[in-house]
C-alpha cells in the first residue's frame, strides 16, 4: 500500500551544536527545454559542488501532461546526477519558474539542505479508502520520522475524494505545516499524474517529510475571490456531487446565473466561479469539475448538505493587495525558498497579468511551484482541501535569525500610471465591483421587503403568516425528534377601554410598549407574533408546560408592573399549552384560546394552562 524513498546521505551532514554555522538553503529552477539541455544544466560545476555539500537533496518536477514516459526520462537524468535525491512531481495546468507562469515547459525545482533530511512517500489511490490511506500515511510518518518540520503532498484530486483522505491524515497530534496541491493537466483532468521517484500513479497522494531541528517553514493561504450572487442552499448531495441547490437541479444555478451549457466546456467555462462557503468564520470557494445527464455538479472538493454559499468570482486587485501582505509577513520571514502553489482558476481569470501576483514572490527569494487543481493547507491535526487560493511556502534553515536583506521589491505593475497597462485585470476588478455593489444594493432592498412581510406594522412583532411557519417547523422537529415546544396566548385586559377613553394613537402606542415588555422577557430562540388587535401568541422551543407556566407568570408580572404612559396601569391575562404529538397546530392554538378565555373568566390578570 504505502511505499518510501528516504534521502540517507550524511556527506556534510553536521548535528546542530552551538557556534555551529547553517548554511542557507539553495534552490535551482530548471525550465526544461529538451533532456540535453536537462543534462548540462545539472552536470554544471555549480550543481555539481551544490550536491556534494549538502545533507540532502528535493528535487520538484512539474510537467504540462500526463505522460508518464517522459517523466520517467526526466526522472532518469536526474537520478543519475542526484543518486540520493527524492524526485517527485506531477502534470499540472502550468509551472511557476522564477516566480512565473511557464505552460509548455517541464520545470524543475532542485533544493539543496544544508542539515535538514527529507522522506518521499507514496500511496496508491486504488488499493483502499481514501480515509485508510491517509491514515496509513500519518500512521507511517508518526512511526519512521523524528523531528518532522512540514509535509508536502500532491494529491490527484480529480480522481480521488482527497477531503476524506485529508480527514483520516488528520489525526495526528502535531501542528507541523501541511501543504501542497492538486496535479493535473487541461487534456487528462481525470487522469492526472503523480510520481515519486520512478514510480507513477494516475490516483494516489506522494509525500515529502521535512525533517530536522534547523528547519524553519511557514505556511500563508489567501483566496482573493468575492461574492457576485445572493445566498443559495445545498438541499441535496452525494459524495462530491452536489445534486441539488434550493431543491432543484444543481447544474440550473450556473446555466440561470451565467448561460453555461452541460457540455464537455463545461469545467473550463465554470472553475472561475467557484460556491463562496463559510465555515467557522472562514470563507472557502469550492470550485466545479464536471456536471452529469442528471445536472449534477461534482466539486474538487468537500461540500455540505445544508450549507448555505454565494457563486463568486475572482477581484484582480483583492488577489494582488492580499499577495503583497502575504509578501511583506514573507520577507520579515527572510526565507531561502518559496514553494507556490497556485490554482488553476486564478491563471484563467487573470490570463497574462498572471505574473502580477507570483513574480514578486521572486524579488524575495527564488520562488517555483506549480498552477493545480486544488491546494493542500493545514496542520497536521486539520488539514484541508482549498480551491480558487493561492498557498505560499517559505523555509529556511537556521534558528538564528539572520540579517534582513533590504530587498529591491516592484511596485505592482497595478499602480503604474499608464493607463492602457494591464486593462485585463483593471476591467475586471471594476465589473466585480459594481456586480458586488448592485448584489449588496438588492440584498438590502431584499432584507427589506422580507422585514415588511414578516411583521406587523405598527409593533413590528412578528405577523400570523411568520409564527405560523415557525410553529409548522417546531411540530415538524416534534413529530421526527420528539422535541417539545409550548405556545402562550396573551391578550390586554380591557383594552377597549383604552381606545375608547384615550384614542387610538395611545393605544397603538400601549401595544407597542407591550411588544418591547415581552420582547426583554422571553428568550432568544422564541418567537413573538401579533396575533390579531391586541392578542399576541409566543412560541416557546424546547419548552414542556412548566417551563412555559413560569414563563407567561414572568410576562404577566412584568406587564402589571409596568408604568404606561397615560394609561398608567395595564394588566393582561394569558393561556397556555404544549403541542401533543399526532395532533394539528390549529388544535394547539384552540387550546390556548380556551385557556386564555378561561384566564378571563376568572378575573383577568392571570394564567392559565391546558
Amino acid at each position: 500500500m504505502l511505499r518510501q524513498c528516504i534521502n540517507n546521505r550524511r556527506k556534510g551532514y553536521r548535528t546542530s551544536r552551538t557556534g555551529i554555522e547553517v548554511k542557507p538553503v539553495v534552490s535551482k529552477t530548471i525550465v526544461l527545454k529538451t533532456l540535453e539541455h536537462l543534462n548540462d544544466s545539472v552536470n554544471s560545476n555549480e550543481i555539481t559542488s551544490l550536491t556534494k555539500k549538502a545533507s540532502s537533496v528535493l528535487i520538484q518536477l512539474y510537467i504540462p501532461e500526463t505522460n508518464p514516459e517522459w517523466a520517467m526520462a526526466i526522472e532518469s537524468i536526474l537520478r543519475e546526477q542526484f543518486p540520493e535525491a527524492v524526485i517527485v512531481g506531477g502534470s499540472s495546468m502550468g509551472g511557476i519558474a522564477h516566480g512565473e507562469i511557464d505552460v509548455d515547459a517541464a520545470v524543475v525545482a532542485i533544493t539543496f539542505f544544508d542539515q535538514t533530511q527529507v522522506k518521499g512517500l507514496i500511496v496508491d489511490g486504488a488499493e483502499a479508502t481514501p480515509a485508510d490511506l491517509g491514515n496509513t500515511l500519518q500512521a507511517t510518518i508518526n512511526k519512521t520520522c523524528q523531528d518532522v518540520a512540514g509535509v508536502m503532498l500532491l494529491a490527484t484530486t480529480s480522481n480521488m475524494d482527497v477531503a476524506e483522505f485529508l480527514t483520516g491524515f488528520s489525526n495526528s497530534p502535531n501542528t507541523y505545516p501541511v501543504f501542497g496541491g492538486g496535479t493535473g493537466d487541461v487534456t487528462s483532468i481525470d487522469e492526472p499524474l503523480v510520481f515519486l521517484d520512478n514510480q507513477c500513479l494516475t490516483s494516489g497522494v506522494v509525500a515529502v517529510v521535512f525533517m530536522g531541528t534547523q528547519i524553519r517553514i511557514e505556511a500563508h493561504t489567501y483566496l482573493g475571490w468575492q461574492a457576485l450572487s445572493k445566498e443559495m442552499v445545498v438541499t441535496e448531495k452525494d459524495g462530491l456531487w452536489v445534486k441539488k441547490i434550493d431543491d432543484k437541479p444543481a447544474f440550473e444555478v450556473y446555466q440561470h446565473y451565467l448561460g453555461i451549457e452541460n457540455d464537455e466546456n463545461f469545467f473550463f467555462n465554470a472553475i472561475e466561479f467557484p460556491f463562496l462557503i463559510k465555515r467557522n468564520g472562514i470563507e472557502y470557494a469550492k470550485s466545479p469539475s464536471e456536471v452529469n445527464a442528471e445536472n449534477a455538479i461534482k466539486f474538487f472538493a468537500d461540500i455540505k448538505e445544508g450549507e448555505a454559499f454565494r457563486i463568486g468570482y475572482g477581484n484582480p486587485r483583492v488577489m494582488i493587495e492580499q499577495a503583497r501582505a502575504i509578501q511583506n509577513r514573507i520577507d520579515n520571514f527572510n526565507p531561502e525558498s518559496i514553494f507556490l502553489f497556485s490554482c488553476v482558476c486564478r491563471r484563467f481569470l487573470l490570463h497574462d497579468d498572471i505574473n502580477l501576483e507570483t513574480k514578486p514572490f521572486e524579488k524575495i527569494a527564488p520562488t517555483f511551484g506549480f498552477y493545480t487543481f486544488g491546494e493542500i493547507y493545514g496542520c497536521a491535526d486539520s488539514v484541508h482541501i482549498l480551491n480558487s487560493t493561492m498557498v505560499a511556502i517559505s523555509m529556511k534553515e537556521g534558528l538564528k535569525s539572520r540579517e534582513r536583506i533590504i530587498r529591491d521589491v516592484e511596485t505592482s505593475l497595478l499602480d503604474k500610471p499608464d493607463p492602457l497597462a494591464n486593462k485585463h485585470s483593471r476591467s475586471i476588478s471594476r465589473l466585480v465591483n459594481f456586480i458586488q455593489a448592485v448584489t449588496e444594493e438588492l440584498e438590502e432592498t431584499n432584507e427589506e421587503a422580507r422585514r415588511l412581510a414578516e411583521r406587523d406594522y405598527l409593533t413590528q412583532a412578528y405577523n400570523r403568516v411568520k409564527v405560523n411557519e415557525f410553529m409548522e417547523n417546531e411540530m415538524k422537529r416534534s413529530h421526527r425528534y420528539g422535541r417539545k415546544f409550548s405556545i402562550l396566548i396573551l391578550d390586554m385586559d380591557l383594552f377597549k377601554k383604552v381606545n375608547d377613553v384615550h384614542g387610538h394613537n395611545v393605544g397603538d402606542a400601549v401595544l407597542s410598549q407591550l411588544v418591547r415588555i415581552i420582547d426583554r422577557e422571553i428568550r432568544d430562540s422564541d418567537i413573538l407574533s401579533r396575533w390579531g388587535g391586541e392578542e399576541f401568541l409566543v412560541v416557546m422551543p424546547e419548552t414542556v408546560i412548566n417551563g412555559a407556566i413560569v414563563m407567561a407568570e414572568r410576562i404577566r408580572k412584568a406587564v402589571e408592573q409596568a408604568d404606561f404612559p397615560q394609561v398608567f396601569n395595564q394588566t393582561c391575562s394569558l393561556g397556555v399549552t404544549t403541542f401533543r404529538l399526532g395532533e394539528h397546530i390549529e388544535e394547539t392554538i384552540d387550546r390556548a384560546d380556551r385557556a386564555l378565555y378561561e384566564a378571563k373568566r376568572k378575573g383577568r390578570n392571570c394564567v392559565v394552562a391546558s
